[in-house]
């Protein structure tokens, strides 16, 4: 499929976006995190406040970098949402649809899917929220997977045509890694509770980078999206120009080549007014000056 702008990068391989994707933004938001945990644990704070879930009782601090990711994840989703919201309101109104691209079908499951993890995370709602109300949390897990394999379903052929399905496969290898890391560290809470520790900040940790991948994500799609409907958008206004310059308004017809000669309009170098254009023969003085009318 051949987009009105911007089509996928011919350079750029599905392993190549993979790639940029981490080398550009999971390792830098990997390093500053690290960086920032670093100095934080080293002045003696317990890292487990500021990584855990949303605890007031704990400290002022508690669950300070799920909120920074989470809503980072969701303002990221609202940026997808909101060029699809542009771009289909544009195909409305002018009945155009060369802005549609496979973009627009996954960066709405993707952009759903963001928020619906960053939602949940930061309002505590399978934790808390449900068990609280009655639901059981195993239960509100279990729809929970369903929703997200009917969101993951919808948005990966689109994702293939973009070239961009290994990028999502490691935004979501990570988002896995950090459910089995949750799983290993509640089977050693019991009996080895500082290896449970570790692996606690560690799936915190890889959570987080999995929330920027999918930010990235989201960012990718929503300026494919912008690109290809302004692209579009620019199209057509020159098809309407060109299409407007051909009626024949002033009797000009036009060429064979079908463009519209160019009409001079009285002004500093126009001649004057009855005069004959003349062609310069071979021995014209090229380098006088035009002279004013």
């Amino acid at each position: 499929m051949t987009h009105p702008a911007g089509p996928v990068p011919a350079d750029r391989t599905d392993l190549a976006e993979a790639v940029r994707m981490l080398v550009r933004t999971v390792l830098p938001v990997g390093v500053l995190l690290g960086l920032a945990l670093a100095v934080y644990g080293g002045t003696g704070h317990d890292l487990t406040i500021v990584l855990q879930d949303r605890f007031p009782e704990d400290s002022e601090y508690s669950g300070l970098v799920t909120i920074a990711f989470s809503s980072a994840l969701m303002v990221c989703a609202g940026i997808a949402l909101g060029s699809l919201v542009v771009s289909r309101a544009w195909s409305r109104t002018t009945g155009e649809a060369t802005a549609t691209s496979p973009a627009l079908t996954a960066g709405l499951a993707v952009a759903v899917l963001g928020i619906f993890l960053g939602f949940d995370d930061m309002m505590m709602v399978h934790d808390a929220v449900l068990p609280g109300a009655g639901i059981p949390e195993d239960a509100a897990l279990g729809v929970y997977a369903l929703v997200g394999l009917a969101l993951v379903a919808r948005a990966f052929r689109p994702l293939l045509a973009e070239r961009l399905g290994l990028t999502f496969l490691a935004g979501l290898a990570l988002l896995g890694g950090s459910l089995a890391g949750d799983v290993l560290e509640s089977l050693f809470e019991a009996d080895h509770p500082g290896v449970a520790t570790v692996l606690g900040h560690a799936e915190d940790v890889v959570k987080f980078l999995a929330y920027a991948a999918m930010c990235h994500l989201c960012v990718l799609l929503a300026h494919r999206v912008m690109a290809r409907t302004l692209a579009a958008a620019t199209e057509k206004a020159a098809r309407e120009a060109v299409e407007r310059a051909g009626v024949p308004t002033t009797g000009a017809p036009a060429t064979a080549s079908g463009r519209v000669p160019l009409r001079v309009t009285a002004g500093r170098h126009a001649a004057p007014t009855g005069s004959t254009p003349t062609m310069a023969g071979s021995d014209a003085d090229l380098t006088r000056p035009i002279p004013r009318p």
